[in-house]
């Protein structure tokens, strides 16, 4: 054990921020990663769907089109959209307007997303 030579990997440098990978469909960077963890912890029990909002808009706009935005996201921000609008009274209009404002954005398919059973069943 002690008498072996160690092993090396050589490991490519990485790309700049500004350069896609062809990758990127299935390895997201690391701040999307972030973002979408805290989306998820922010909407897991209604937690706080203003802040998921916020997140999840921004990351609409910065990366459209990106597959780590899939039905399943939509769909959750629909539910919660949904949610906040049943819990609170004084907003409800403006719960319900995002809501359809969104269920609008996927159903026109501007932003590569589609609608599922799940979404129609909301």
């Amino acid at each position: 054990f002690l008498q072996r030579r160690p092993s090396y990997t050589v490991l490519p440098t990485p790309t700049p921020a500004d350069v896609t990978s062809e990758y990127d469909f299935y390895f997201t960077d690391s701040p999307t990663q972030e973002s979408l963890a805290v989306v998820d912890a922010c909407l897991h029990g209604g937690y706080d769907v203003p802040r998921a909002k916020l997140i999840f808009d921004r990351l609409r706009v910065q990366k459209r089109g990106d597959a780590s935005l899939d039905s399943r996201l939509y769909d959750a921000m629909l539910n919660a959209y949904l949610l906040r609008a049943e819990v609170e009274e004084n907003a409800r209009e403006t719960w319900v307007s995002d809501f359809w404002h969104l269920f609008d954005v996927l159903e026109s398919g501007e932003e590569k997303v589609q609608p599922t059973q799940r979404t129609y069943a909301l």
